[in-house]
Parts: C-alpha cells; structure tokens; sequence
C-alpha cells in the first residue's frame, strides 16, 4: 500500500495563472539559449496543460496505475497574495469536500492564511470538524512565517484534535517570495508545539540538510520527499536519500508526488517506481520502504487521530 502526503487538484480555479508563469520565467532564465516570444509562448502553454484535470480524474487513474491508495489534496490560500482569489476560500474547501465525497481515494488539508484573522480560524475549525479534514496546509511563500503567533490558534485546534500541519519548504514560483520557506522557520512552532507534527513540505529540497538537521532533533517533525523529482533527474535523489536514512529518519520520511506540479516528470507510477529502486538497489532496506511509502504517514494521519476519536 501506497499514501500519497502531498497533492492538489490540478485546476486554475486553485492555483494562480501568475504562480505558474513565475514557474515559467525561471525556465526560460535557465535555458542555455535565448528562446523566441513563439517558443516562450509554447512554453507557457505547457504549464498551463499541467492544470487540466478538475475532476481528480486523470490522477485517479494515474494513482491505480501506481499502486497509490490515498491521496492528500492539499488546499493553498491564495486569497491575500492574489486578491482576485479572497472571495473564494470556502468555496475552495467545500469543492473538495464534494470531491472526496464522490471519491474515497482522497482526504484533504484545509488551507488558511493566517492573515484572514478570526474568519479564517472559524473556517478551519469548520474544516476540520464538520467536513472531515485531516490537517492544517501553510503556503509560507504568501508572505507569512509558519512559525507567527498568528498560527497558534490552528496549532492549538491541530494539538487538541491529533492533526498534522504540512508547510511548503524550500523554492517555489519566482512569483513569490522565498523569505518564510527557509527550514528553520518551522523550528519555533515545533519547539511550542510539540504535540502537533509537523511535515516540511518537499524536505527542504536544496536545502534538505538543514531539514533533516531539524527532523533529527525535532521528533514532531517530518520530511515530504515530493519535489525530489528533479533531483532525480540530475542523478542526486539516491545520495538524498541514502544520506537521510543514514542520519536514522526512516520513521520520518513521506512518500509524496506533488501533483500536478511534477507532471513533466513523467507518470505518477515512474516516481513510485524510482523511489522502490532505492531499496532494489540496496539504498535502503526494505523497511525502510514500507515506511516511507505507507507506515509513517498511516501513523501521524490516520492511527493517532483514529485513537483519539475512541
């Protein structure tokens, strides 16, 4: 059995069509050669076919064809940063709702920017109490700290209820500011809250050392290893890895996709497949697999919060 800990509904009715275009930019940037308005264009067009599946239906088939059995569909709160999309929260939320209604293979995060003050509280008790979310989503890059007493209110609602709180880390879009992406962000909320566990979305990525330096000593947090698809492909992903596992984080790393985001990369079952190498190829053992790929968000998810509701 597979848990997928990091996913979104591939839609512009989520995410900002200026977030992907910073995406873009950066590419563009990047390229050893200067491209053409036409090229750029094209490349444009193929960012924007990555948010071509509202439904979840396309990754639905996608996550039988891995072997995936659940998915968490993270919420973003856009609605501060891009004020065209501050009407729309709720209406964000009860959209996945009706989703994983009509489909079992989902639960949800409820995303919230902090900002919103006692609206958006009130809308993530709601969230989490009458519509069956399972933990707090953080998008940082919109320009608050994860570690802002602003927070404390959530962390205290996500302590009290056994929910987790998975804060993006590392780069994003150019389209934002990577200030409060910065691992050590997290390390105050932890430190306060250490009933609450907390997982680094993408691990850090570049700076997965100083993610995992905190996961050593911080037993409330953990690693998303979405995002690592690049890594991948520049042949680094198995030293990441094999260097986590050494420094004892078995119990705290996530298998996670990220979709729609790394679509380029290939199927979903390609990266379920890269990560099973690692235990083929005698990286890790095959415990260590099992927890990475179901164990240990099974436990900080679903176990925990099972044996609270007893």
């Amino acid at each position: 059995m597979i848990l997928d800990c990091h996913s979104h509904i591939a839609s512009f009715k989520y995410f900002p069509v200026e977030f992907f275009r910073g995406w873009s930019d950066t590419i563009k940037r990047t390229l050893p050669y200067t491209i053409s308005d036409s090229q750029s264009k094209k490349l444009d067009l193929l960012f924007d076919g990555l948010m071509d599946d509202s439904e979840c239906e396309r990754l639905t088939i996608e996550m039988d064809e891995a072997g995936i059995t659940k998915s968490v569909l993270l919420v973003i709160d856009f609605g501060i940063v891009y004020k065209k999309y501050e009407d729309d929260i709720e209406e964000i939320h009860k959209n996945h709702v009706e989703l994983m209604s009509k489909n079992e293979k989902f639960v949800s995060f409820s995303g919230v920017d902090p900002r919103r003050g006692k609206e958006g509280i009130d809308l993530f008790e709601k969230a989490v109490k009458k519509w069956g979310f399972k933990g707090l989503k953080l998008y940082p890059p919109c320009g608050y700290s994860p570690s802002d007493s602003s927070l404390d209110p959530y962390y205290e609602i996500c302590s009290s209820m056994g929910l987790p709180v998975l804060v993006h880390i590392g780069p994003t879009s150019a389209a934002l500011p990577f200030k409060y992406s910065q691992p050590i962000e997290v390390d105050s909320a932890a430190h306060r809250f250490p009933k609450v566990n907390f997982i680094m979305g993408h691990a850090g990525v570049t700076q997965y050392k100083e993610a995992a330096l905190l996961a050593q000593y911080r037993p409330n947090i953990y690693l998303d290893i979405s995002g690592f698809q690049g890594e991948l492909s520049h042949g680094h992903f198995g030293k990441i890895m094999e260097w986590n596992i050494s420094k004892g984080l078995s119990k705290r790393l996530l298998f996670g996709t990220d979709w729609p985001i790394h679509r380029f990369f290939g199927k979903q079952k390609k990266w379920v497949e890269a990560v099973k190498d690692l235990e083929r190829k005698k990286l890790i053992s095959k415990l260590d697999l099992e927890n990475i790929m179901y164990n240990n968000l099974n436990q900080i998810l679903f176990s925990e919060v099972e044996h609270e509701s007893k």
